[in-house]
């Protein structure tokens, strides 16, 4: 719209009148804004238009990450918005006529139910965190909260520190000023060469003594003898504790059912507001001092400990939770920091959400009010541990020891919380920062409504390794115990539970429910993600698993279950390759889409020839019957024959770019190319199960020979 108004008075600004173009120019210089919007680095040309502006394209960015395609009639189409006899036009097919007002029409429709949606995460998070729109929406997490310890900060007359990326200011600290940590002498050293600060410096240094504490030990965040980026940081804060399924818990590839989930994901919010942690509240406690809290780290330079006037020990015995490292003294302010309060706020909204949603019967509202739960939960969990120990991002709230204590509490938890369960007997298959995760049963018996959607009836056996009343109470103990340590009431391990579940490694298994009598599975991790591949590998791995789990309904011996699953798979995934058939296949399921440019964009070949994808450019726009000027999105099918004008093609590698037509242009089923799909889906199998192939044989002992 700005652009067309800009065009429309340049080109037929005789035609109109005073009141008119100045109508128009009132539009683009008071209530229209150009700015830019940045994606991991990559800047797009945005127009935000006042009093307030609702981009969908930023809204659905912010609220599903994981699309594979952000515009409007792939997002449609994921929301469920459906306008009867949808009218899908090329660009080529566009004119002036009923078809194209229709086409036109339709888009309008489908925005407003896409806006509707968005609308509905997008307020409360509004409202929430006191930001517009129109930098709600392209904030990222440090921005978000950020704005709100701002907001607090001028309510309580606090200074507040600069926004900068603190590994870069103490790169130039440490390089510049070598081993001087008063601020004071600082700031006059700086003086002497103010030619050569940066912006970023000179933010931090005007605060004068008023400057964030990390300005005197530089040289603790930046490794002056890092040889690359890996090693820049020179310290090491614990994460969180992990259980992996293949390593430590020894739960791959078994069936588990009944699984009860721990969640902590609320776990570092929580922490952050029982102990009031945020970068203006907590400070290093000096030798001799009594500090509030002890924290670990993992790794601190060793002249820091030595020169610096600290309060540091040795690893008790009775921190078994921690392995290596020191543990440093810190002292907290009595008085409520500014992230505090505004973790206060969202945590108060999600109580009441939650609320809401326990007393609500009705389907819409709950979905609903599932969506904002969703989305406040995120930013909740989002304002904790990341903003503060973020030194690569442009933020206001880094504290090293604020991020460390956080990590320190938690790791205390999930020790004593882990320690606790095994006590009880329970099996633990699975551990992160999402929860910790415990299987009840060895059948499918004790999960009737996941049977029933597989359509078996599981004769009813006592399969339990726990039952579900003993973990669940073992959880509100833990639960008990903390609230009591912490002195906080909001303090839940909150139970979840699941029908089934399959654990490949770590950050990577499948979620199995009966819901309503449907089967549903979730897939987790980077395995299973398959974003460059076409939905049929999706379709095929849900086929798979329905059919593994038929076949291991139940079991007894874990080693026994986990060779049975792993052949399951492969005998399940030659059987669906073979029986896949165009006639029995939706066509939208072998949909690939990808981004195409000019041709003159891609790099030339070093002979000075066009690349593939140049070539593949120069294609397409032969078949569309038009030039290919800026970045386009098509969806194509790959086929038997290749593009039109490719000399010598090739079908190697994952994408063979040059066999991929548009689907529109895709006029009988049989030129769609079958066999390679089915090497995807194999491929796709083996990738996400790693698996070295689909032989159900013993694997033989080969020689070097075999892979030269």
């Amino acid at each position: 719209m700005y652009g067309r108004i800009e065009k429309f008075l340049e080109e037929r600004g005789d035609n109109l009148s005073k009141e008119e173009i100045e109508l128009f120019k009132e539009f683009l210089k008071v209530y229209a804004r150009k700015d830019k919007s940045f994606h991991f680095g990559v800047g797009s040309e945005i127009v935000n238009i006042y009093p307030s502006t609702l981009d969908t394209y930023l809204g659905v960015r912010k609220f599903y990450p994981y699309l594979d395609d952000f515009g409007l009639k792939s997002v449609a189409q994921f929301l469920g918005i459906e306008i009867e006899g949808r009218v899908y036009l090329l660009p080529s097919q566009i004119k002036i006529d009923d078809r194209t007002l229709q086409y036109n029409k339709h888009d309008v429709m489908e925005q407003a139910g896409v806006t509707m949606q968005i609308l509905e995460q997008a307020l409360p998070l509004a409202f929430t965190t006191c930001m517009p729109f129109d930098m709600l929406l392209e904030a990222g997490a440090v921005n978000m909260w950020d704005h709100m310890a701002m907001i607090r900060a001028t309510r309580y007359k606090k200074i507040i520190p600069p926004t900068v990326k603190v590994l870069n200011v103490s790169k130039f600290l440490v390089k510049k000023f070598p081993g001087e940590r008063d601020k004071k002498r600082l700031t006059e050293k700086a003086k002497k060469v103010k030619e050569q600060l940066s912006k970023e410096v000179i933010r931090v240094l005007k605060y004068g003594e008023e400057m964030p504490d990390w300005v005197s030990y530089p040289d603790v965040i930046y490794n002056g003898k890092a040889k690359d980026g890996e090693e820049a940081l020179n310290y090491h804060i614990p994460g969180g504790m992990t259980i992996k399924p293949d390593k430590d818990a020894k739960s791959d590839f078994i069936p588990w059912y009944y699984v009860i989930v721990a969640d902590v994901g609320a776990m570092y919010p929580t922490i952050l507001k029982a102990l009031n942690i945020g970068a203006d509240v907590v400070k290093l406690a000096r030798k001799g001092e009594k500090p509030d809290s002890w924290i670990w780290l993992k790794y601190l330079p060793k002249g820091f400990l030595e020169d610096y006037d600290v309060a540091w020990r040795e690893i008790g015995k009775d921190e078994e939770f921690a392995d290596t490292g020191v543990m440093i003294g810190i002292r907290v302010s009595k008085e409520a920091g500014v992230v505090n309060r505004a973790m206060s706020g969202i945590m108060n909204v999600i109580g009441k959400i939650k609320e809401e949603l326990k007393k609500t019967s009705d389907p819409d509202r709950k979905k609903r009010l599932k969506m904002i739960y969703q989305s406040l939960k995120g930013a909740r969990n989002a304002g904790t541990h990341g903003i503060l120990s973020a030194p690569t991002v442009s933020g206001r709230q880094f504290n090293l020891w604020g991020a460390a204590a956080i990590t320190t509490k938690g790791q205390e938890i999930l020790f004593h919380t882990i320690k606790k369960l095994k006590e009880k007997g329970v099996r633990i298959v699975y551990g992160d920062t999402d929860g910790i995760y415990i299987a009840c049963s060895r059948s499918m018996a004790s999960v009737p409504e996941l049977a029933k959607s597989l359509g078996i009836v599981v004769k009813d056996e006592d399969s339990w390794i726990t039952k579900p009343e003993v973990v669940l109470r073992s959880i509100e103990e833990c639960s008990e115990l903390w609230r009591r340590n912490l002195n906080y009431k909001g303090f839940e391990l909150e139970p979840e539970k699941h029908d089934a579940m399959i654990f490949v490694k770590h950050k990577n298994y499948l979620i199995f429910d009966g819901v309503d009598g449907r089967f549903e599975m979730i897939t987790k991790g980077n395995s299973f993600k398959g974003s460059d591949k076409a939905n049929i590998a999706r379709k095929a791995l849900e086929m798979i698993m329905k059919n593994v789990l038929l076949d291991n309904c139940k079991w007894e011996d874990e080693k026994e279950a986990r060779k049975r699953v792993k052949e399951s798979i492969k005998e399940r995934t030659k059987e669906v390759v073979r029986k896949l058939d165009l006639k029995n296949v939706d066509v939208d399921d072998l949909i690939l889409v990808q981004s195409v440019q000019p041709a003159k964009r891609y790099q030339l070949n070093k002979d000075g020839t066009l690349s593939t994808y140049g070539r593949r450019a120069k294609a397409l726009e032969k078949l569309i019957g038009e030039k290919i000027k800026s970045r386009m999105k098509f969806k194509f099918v790959v086929t038997k024959k290749p593009l039109p004008g490719i000399p010598s093609p090739s079908k190697s590698g994952v994408k063979p770019i040059e066999y991929m037509y548009p689907i529109e242009f895709v006029k009988d089923l049989n030129e769609i190319d079958l066999e390679w799909y089915k090497k995807m889906i194999e491929n796709y199998i083996k990738g996400a199960f790693g698996l070295y192939d689909l032989s159900t044989a013993p694997a033989k002992q080969v020689g070097l020979d075999s892979w030269m």
